[in-house]
């Protein structure tokens, strides 16, 4: 972060009782007039510490570096000079393991990365992920509090999509860091084996979702969401639901904008997103 080459910056750090050496290292940028350094006197948990964060920042744009991922030098001045008149822009990432080694992976390699006003590509995947965004700090108030259960950059991205459209620039800008836990989700896409309890935790979750998008989107693709939402909704009945495996075989263009799958794996896909689930 601080070898970036635009200068002119705001560090808000916020330490949420964190006991692994933090503080000593933040001590040595007390007497840095770009760091504002609080230490939450009462656990906040991550969610609430990024949202105190969020809402300390006075500059007109706003970067988040919540995790261990690497900014190259040239981020925010190359996404700022991106970001136009939408309200979020981001970038392509270089993808490591946990040393720092390079995976030889950009997410571009595998996701189909996007700029435009549409929604529907976030119902099932994500392209934006927090380390590699900038947003413009009008998009704050239309997004925090941040609903419990979703992931702030899919949140924000989703938002800021409706409001302004997005931007992508095709440059990978900053360094993905993969831990055990996220690596076969983020590179590999493997499918698991579920148990049925967690099936209908995920299934929850899903339609929860879909409402939050719904809530949030005007015009026509209310319709679209509601519409959906009132399909998802019948998988609670444990029977395979034949007009959802209609709407989603409809609109698979749509909801699969973002993944790079074949016509039979989109199908495969859709069928499994239809069958019922069992609480």
């Amino acid at each position: 972060m601080l070898q970036q080459t635009w200068s002119n910056l705001e560090i808000i750090v916020s330490d949420d009782g964190s006991t692994d050496g933090t503080r000593e290292i933040l001590a040595k940028y007390d007497t840095d007039p770009r760091f504002h350094i609080t230490y939450q006197s009462s656990n906040l948990g991550t969610v609430g510490n990024f949202e105190y964060a969020a809402k300390q920042a006075k500059g007109a744009y706003v970067a988040f570096c919540d995790q261990d991922d690497i900014w190259l030098p040239e981020k925010l001045e190359k996404l700022y000079r991106a970001i136009g008149e939408h309200w979020l822009v981001y970038s392509d990432s270089i993808l490591i393991d946990e040393e720092g080694q390079s995976l030889q992976k950009n997410l571009s390699q595998l996701r189909k990365m996007y700029s435009g006003a549409d929604t529907r590509g976030f119902v099932f995947s994500n392209v934006v992920w927090g380390h590699a965004m900038l947003v413009n700090s009008q998009l704050l108030p239309h997004v925090l509090p941040i609903p419990a259960g979703i992931p702030h950059d899919i949140w924000f991205a989703m938002k800021a999509t409706i409001y302004t459209g997005i931007q992508y620039v095709d440059e990978p800008l900053t360094l993905y860091r993969q831990h055990a836990a996220t690596f076969t989700t983020t590179l590999a896409q493997k499918a698991v084996t579920r148990k049925h309890e967690q099936r209908y935790r995920d299934f929850e979750d899903k339609l929860n979702w879909i409402g939050q998008i719904r809530d949030a989107e005007h015009g026509n693709r209310k319709g679209f969401y509601a519409k959906l939402f009132e399909l998802y909704s019948l998988k609670a009945h444990g029977r395979f639901v034949w007009s959802l495996f209609s709407f989603l075989l409809k609109y698979q263009e749509e909801l699969f904008l973002f993944t790079k799958k074949s016509s039979l794996s989109r199908l495969i896909e859709i069928r499994k997103l239809s069958r019922g689930e069992h609480k």
